[in-house]
């Protein structure tokens, strides 16, 4: 299973949820910060409510 992690309003990479460590919530409730098992960090403009629900 996939989900979508908008890195901008217009890009967005696919990601695997089999590689996902974990995801971090942003400050004040703006973006996230999700952990690969690769070591790569994405940086996303979405809640880290909204990326849980693709996972639902």
């Amino acid at each position: 299973m996939f989900i979508k992690v908008y890195t901008s309003k217009q890009n967005f990479l696919m990601v695997n949820i089999d590689h996902i460590v974990y995801i971090s919530p942003g400050s004040s409730n703006r973006g996230c910060t999700v952990h690969l098992d690769t070591g790569v960090r994405l940086e996303s403009i979405d809640d880290y409510d909204v990326l849980l629900n693709q996972l639902i």
